[in-house]
């Protein structure tokens, strides 16, 4: 009997221990499964501003592009009539027709000098990274569109990265719970060895198991 007490206060000692550290352990965790659920709220309202952003920025570049177009395709049709204008006053001069020769060039003149204006205000062909290389040549649309959708396709990976931060985030501070949850079943157990004297050891070590099981589950949490 004498012998049996230094065992028992010895297995005491254990399971005070284990329950310290078990309660230690459960007080990291809810912190971490805290933090979690900062960042994640924080990635999801990151992640609804650059949609907004985007999507703000995806209707300005359709009003834009319409408008840049639109006054290039006027532009270029303007330029084109004053040029058929101009050839066929020509004609009718050299056929004798001198004032109707003289209306049309006058005509021309005029469409000439609207597809000016209309060249020198259009940023197709202003801008030097999309304008025509030789005179008479078309403006480089594609690099147009490319360098217009630019910002709208950052927003939208910032955006995409911030909703992928967010599924990361929830999804630990779920699995954080769940780990609290294992170590509820710890502290039950060893509950339990502290009031049945006979199984202390039986329950102790399933408690150590158990919380061993939850720490190897943080660390997967943490890494992944």
């Amino acid at each position: 009997m004498k012998e049996a007490t230094p065992n028992t206060d010895r297995f005491r000692v254990f399971i005070l221990a284990l329950t310290l550290l078990n309660t230690i352990f459960a007080a990291l965790l809810s912190g971490l499964q805290v933090d979690a659920n900062i960042r994640s709220d924080q990635a999801n309202r990151d992640s609804q501003y650059y949609a907004l952003l985007a999507a703000d920025e995806v209707i300005r570049f359709g009003h834009q592009t319409a408008y840049d177009l639109e006054l290039v395709t006027t532009t270029v049709k303007e330029a084109q009539q004053a040029l058929v204008l101009q050839l066929t006053a020509l004609e009718l001069e050299d056929a004798g027709e001198k004032e109707s020769a003289a209306a049309l060039a006058g005509q021309s003149e005029v469409a000439q000098a609207r597809a000016d204006q209309g060249f020198s205000l259009s940023r197709l062909y202003s801008d030097p990274r999309y304008a025509p290389e030789e005179p008479g040549g078309l403006p480089n649309q594609q690099a147009y569109l490319e360098d217009m959708g630019k910002a709208a396709n950052e927003f939208v990976a910032k955006q995409n990265a911030a909703s992928d931060a967010y599924h990361k985030w929830d999804t630990k501070a779920d699995s954080y719970i769940a780990v609290l949850s294992i170590l509820a079943i710890a502290f039950f157990l060893l509950g339990l060895a502290q009031s049945a004297a006979r199984l202390r050891l039986f329950f102790g070590a399933s408690a150590l198991v158990v919380m061993l099981l939850a720490a190897a589950w943080t660390g997967f949490i943490l890494i992944s």
